[in-house]
């Protein structure tokens, strides 16, 4: 077959190119098409997913880079390990500690009276939700057996000291300063132990505590101590650890001023009493008793609630007993410690007939627009002094109670009484690592530290705040609690939610023109017994001058001549 002549082929270019396109389009086209409609898909899908089955977070996270960089040392242990995240560091730095773990932990098994393989298999019962609570990276070199050694030894080293720290001191073979650099490593966010495995042994020591009780109707008092609405077993025992050798709370400046005052209105009123007594007018002799008995009943009723209050404010922390959320861990019960000791008081707010104007209040505050700035609180404690700002500790340690009181003369802030010493930075840091990894709703200790860093510039106005009982200095100078709160503040960012109103009143009040008149002319007048004498020597000196001169200008008119004798 001859093949055929090339000029005899006709070739339209428009034709071919056009089917050329076609061909080579079509399945790029559809593949674009196919890809796209995966991946819009897969978002879809993805989403689905995240609906029915949520990732699980470690309860016990590690710390926030951001913050590590800033105060790595606060956050390292420096006596003990607790947990697999400074396992590494137990036979080198910290093995002094670490030698005291096994005889403590033998303690704990003897004072328990249960077998040790009994308190070894209830702990295993919970392992698996132990293992998830840690970074999965941290807990790879340990298999099951290993990781419940541990748990085992740091649980029983963990309840047995703070067993002994709040009740048998003199049983822990410590120094001060370890049981102090102790105190300070447990409430580490790196340093802790899930919290089903301290329950799982709290709850063989209280059954053991309660079998010793002879009769079974005292047993049954026991178990309703620590099982009443399933309550966490040894959950007593961590509070009194936690708010006493922790918190420290101190409500005895407050209740030392509210009953001298009281008593010095009760001496005005007795001596009112009494002269009206030597004045021998028979009804203002009954009108001054009536009086008198009834500021005194009255006085006397506001004293057993203030008494029941202070009360309450001592054991505020028992109302988590019966709280149906279990902690993750030690410092996250801290966290609640802090936080929730004044919402004993909540229930008590509403007084007379002031319901509704309770209710009627914020309701007009949502309707009135504010002029006054939130937010952010501008003046330091010794500014606000200036204008009339005093402060008073609140009835509480819980860093929420924080108010605001505002009157014709002055207004008075009220702040939660804290302690400061050398383990105080580190403790409210680890607050802070906690309340960021848990990613709360509420940043609370972060806002308050940058709260008092607003209050605080220098060492004259941590010397205003500790004057007042709101800081217990055991850290040194005034300058260095000031450097404590500036350092800390600076890298923090508050929660503009927490102690907006009261940043709003403080700011609205420091901005009254005539409010800073009144104040001042009280600091001037009135801030002490020789400045008030001066005032009221001008003002009576004043007062006869004045009268001088209108006499000396409105003459009286000359009696008349007395009558000539007859």
């Amino acid at each position: 077959m001859s093949e055929p002549d090339l000029s005899e082929i006709r070739v339209d270019p428009l034709i071919n190119k056009e089917e050329v396109l076609i061909q080579n389009n079509q399945p790029q086209e559809l593949k674009i098409k196919n890809e796209r409609s995966l991946w819009l898909g897969s978002i879809m899908r993805e989403v689905t997913e995240d609906t029915k089955i949520q990732p699980l977070s470690t309860n016990i996270s590690r710390v926030p880079r951001k913050l590590r960089n800033e105060n790595e040392e606060c956050y390292i242990p420096k006596v003990v390990s607790i947990g697999p995240y400074h396992y590494g560091e137990r036979d080198d730095r910290l093995r002094e500690v670490e030698t005291l773990k096994v005889p403590m932990a033998r303690q704990f098994i003897l004072d328990s009276g249960k077998d040790i393989e009994l308190i070894y298999s209830e702990l295993e019962k919970v392992i698996k939700t132990a293992r998830d609570s840690y970074d999965e990276d941290s807990i790879t070199r340990f298999d099951d057996e290993q990781f419940t050694q541990m748990m085992f030894l740091d649980g029983c080293f963990i309840l047995q000291f703070i067993s002994c720290a709040t009740h048998n001191y003199e049983n822990l073979e410590m120094s001060d300063r370890q049981v102090a650099d102790v105190k300070r490593d447990l409430l580490l966010l790196e340093n802790q132990v899930p919290f089903p495995v301290l329950q799982s042994l709290m709850r063989l020591r209280c059954e053991k505590n309660e079998n010793q009780v002879p009769f079974p109707f005292l047993q049954s008092l026991m178990r309703l101590r620590y099982e009443k609405k399933e309550t966490n077993h040894g959950m007593k025992l961590l509070n009194d650890f936690l708010f006493y050798q922790i918190l420290k709370p101190r409500d005895q400046p407050l209740w030392t001023r509210r009953l001298l005052w009281q008593g010095m209105w009760l001496i005005t009123l007795l001596l009112m009493f009494y002269v009206s007594a030597v004045a021998r007018s028979s009804w203002g002799m009954q009108l001054t008793t009536s009086c008198v008995v009834i500021t005194l009943l009255v006085w006397l009723m506001r004293l057993i609630v203030t008494v029941k209050k202070r009360l309450a404010s001592a054991s505020g922390y028992k109302r988590l007993l019966k709280s149906a959320k279990q902690p993750a861990h030690l410092l996250e019960l801290l966290h609640s410690l802090f936080i929730s000791s004044h919402k004993s008081k909540v229930k008590l707010s509403p007084r007379r007939c002031g319901q509704c104007l309770s209710y009627l209040v914020p309701c007009c505050k949502k309707i009135i627009p504010r002029e006054s700035r939130g937010h952010y609180l501008y003046y330091s404690a010794k500014e606000l002094k200036k204008v009339g700002i005093h402060f008073m500790p609140s009835q509480t340690s819980g860093l929420m109670d924080v108010k605001f009181k505002s009157s014709f003369l002055y207004g008075t802030v009220k702040l939660p009484s804290l302690t400061i010493d050398v383990s105080t930075k580190p403790l409210l840091l680890n607050l802070v690592a906690y309340e960021t990894s848990a990613a709360l709703n509420q940043l609370s200790v972060t806002s308050y530290i940058c709260f008092m860093d607003s209050l605080i510039n220098d060492a004259d106005d941590v010397k205003e705040l500790r004057s007042k009982g709101i800081i217990v200095n055991f850290l040194g100078s005034d300058q260095h609690v000031a450097d404590l709160f500036n350092n800390m503040g600076s890298s923090l960012e508050p929660d503009t939610s927490v102690y907006n109103d009261v940043k709003r009143e403080i700011n609205k009040q420091y901005e009254s023109t005539l409010k800073k008149w009144v104040a001042e002319m009280q600091q001037t007048y009135f801030s002490s017994p020789w400045a008030f004498l001066a005032f009221a020597a001008a003002a009576v000196g004043l007062a006869l001058t004045a009268t001088q001169v209108y006499y000396t200008i409105h003459p009286p008119p000359n009696p008349p001549p007395p009558p000539p004798p007859n």
